[in-house]
């Protein structure tokens, strides 16, 4: 019989995995909503999110990705 919590798991860490992956700048934006800006020289309207925290966000998508794969593995499994 497969346990409850560890389908849970595998559900959330792909689904947020892919989440991630797919659509990093809007994970870095979600983060950050309601913090102050800390440079006020760009161009109005802009809120283009460094390249930077796109590849770092990117690594742990595909860190929660293989987590949540390994986890429905070994529920199923």
């Amino acid at each position: 019989m497969t346990d409850v919590r560890t389908l849970l798991a595998a559900v959330l860490g792909v689904l947020l995995g892919l989440l991630c992956l797919l659509a990093p700048g809007a994970v870095v934006r979600t983060q950050t909503v309601g913090r102050r800006p800390d440079g006020r020289g760009g161009e109005y309207g802009s809120d283009a999110v460094p390249a930077r925290w796109r590849r770092l966000v990117r690594a742990l998508g595909g860190g929660c990705l293989l987590l949540g794969l390994y986890f429905g593995y070994t529920a199923l499994g």
